[in-house]
């Protein structure tokens, strides 16, 4: 993979890691002008719109780290509460480690290393994603990334502990998962300082982990009771052996299945050639790197069997993709090395990339810029009006937690409270939901169909109704 020319002249590769930067970047930023939110973020949107002390309240309450929950309060306090300002705040993680990761990753193993990983970050799947969504994920592939390059760092140059061990605690303040990864890495370091049997090492290893523990401590402390306040209630969907499966092939999932069987298919092609060419400089750090999302996986579903219920979902390994995909970065480099730079071989590379980014580019996009969210909200705009109440019929907590961000004023009752409603009532109606319209005639309304919405993942009829 040479370097491009510019009017007789090669490009630096500083300059050409700049412009890819700046490309991703830029990508990641056309993603954010939007109000387009599903259940997860409508929730993390409505508990930073509350003020200062029912945010406080409200994290203390959750299940998850303070950092997204407070850190996005004080930008709305600054820049005004809108949907754009939390998703700038959730993708500058990704245009900081873009820029700086690249950047150290150049300086520890050169350019092609670099440019492959910072290639990846906003073309493999899920990044574009998660790297826009009003949640916590992009902090901690931040996090979880910066801490892999310093993990790279100690085992190929003998760095000190001392970025990796900050960037892991910063980890903790985010995610649960994200320190998951990142203590897995910690394990990785210790098996390695144990096989060397580096006294010197181990003992940096120990003094830097009572460190760690030590700045984590306040978090540490705060999970512990999040974790017994919400473990009554707290579980995620059943986890099964299609569940493990879908969740060990995550970090290659498209919505074009070929384009995922190819992605996958090309990786174990690399990690063979990588296996069996003579060069093996990094080869055994990559392989590390990627193994920490699967022992992320493994981590996941032990505490769950432990625990009795699920407590895990692939989306917590989204942090890990970070580390993943720099392993894999750093193993194609090795395997270009192994076919002598052949420019077939980058070809193959430079249009798998390029699929793969028109694939997920795209369907970020139509999820982000859904013109169905537009739609609703001009109808709703238009027709809701003070002292509105709304029936939403069976279990749907998305449309509940969704329309509390949206319309905050529009109160949520039952058939029996109905009754006491000022304004207009209003029947959200989930799929063939023949009882809820049998219960409007029971209560003596009729039900007078409106019109039928969607927005993100979810749709419903909506009826106004009306007394006889």
């Amino acid at each position: 993979m040479n370097l491009p020319f510019s009017d007789g002249k090669r490009l630096s590769a500083e300059t050409i890691l700049l412009i890819t930067a700046v490309i991703g970047s830029t990508l990641y930023i056309s993603l954010v002008f939007n109000d387009n939110l599903w259940m997860d973020e409508a929730f993390t949107a409505s508990l930073i719109r509350g003020d200062i002390n029912d945010v406080i309240r409200d994290t203390v309450s959750d299940t998850l780290p303070p950092f997204y929950n407070l850190t996005g309060k004080l930008l709305t306090l600054i820049f005004g509460f809108s949907p754009v300002v939390l998703k700038l705040f959730s993708c500058l993680p990704m245009v900081m480690l873009l820029f700086f990761g690249g950047r150290k990753l150049f300086s520890m193993l050169g350019f092609r290393s670099a440019f492959l990983y910072e290639l990846f970050l906003f073309s493999m799947p899920h990044f574009l994603h998660y790297g826009v969504e009003i949640r916590m994920y992009s902090w901690g592939v931040f996090a979880c990334g910066m801490a892999a390059l310093y993990f790279v760092d100690i085992l190929e140059n003998r760095a000190s502990f001392r970025g990796f061990l900050l960037f892991s605690v910063f980890a903790g303040y985010i995610h649960h998962f994200a320190l998951v990864s990142c203590g897995m890495m910690w394990f990785l370091l210790l098996i390695i300082r144990a096989y060397k049997k580096d006294t010197d090492s181990i003992r940096d290893y120990f003094k830097s982990l009572c460190l760690f523990f030590l700045l984590y401590l306040p978090g540490l402390l705060l999970s512990a009771y999040q974790i017994k306040n919400a473990g009554s209630w707290f579980s995620m969907a059943p986890l099964t052996l299609n569940s493990i499966l879908s969740d060990l092939r995550f970090p290659f999932v498209t919505n074009v299945t070929a384009l995922s069987a190819l992605l996958l298919l090309c990786l174990c092609f690399t990690v063979f050639i990588a296996v069996i060419q003579p060069v093996k400089k990094y080869f055994s750090t990559g392989l590390l790197l990627l193994s920490v999302l699967y022992l992320t996986v493994l981590f996941g579903y032990g505490v769950s069997f432990m625990a009795g219920k699920s407590l895990f979902t692939a989306r917590y390994l989204v942090p890990s993709l970070a580390v993943f995909w720099l392993g894999a970065a750093m193993l194609f480099d090795l395997t270009i090395i192994a076919f002598n730079d052949n420019r077939y071989m980058s070809g193959v590379l430079a249009a798998l990339i390029a699929a793969t980014l028109v694939t997920s580019y795209l369907q970020t996009f139509r999820e982000e810029y859904d013109p169905d969210v537009t739609y609703m909200k001009e109808f709703f705009d238009e027709n809701l009006g003070e002292g509105d109440a709304c029936i939403i019929s069976g279990e749907n907590p998305g449309l509940q937690i969704c329309f509390g961000y949206y319309y905050p004023g529009l109160k949520r009752t039952n058939w029996k409270n109905a009754g006491t409603t000022k304004g207009n009532l209003w029947l959200f109606v989930s799929g063939e939901n023949s009882k809820a319209l049998e219960n409007a005639g029971k209560y003596g309304y009729n039900p007078v169909y409106t019109g039928d919405f969607a927005f993100d993942r979810y749709s419903f009829s909506l009826y106004k109704l009306e007394k006889p």
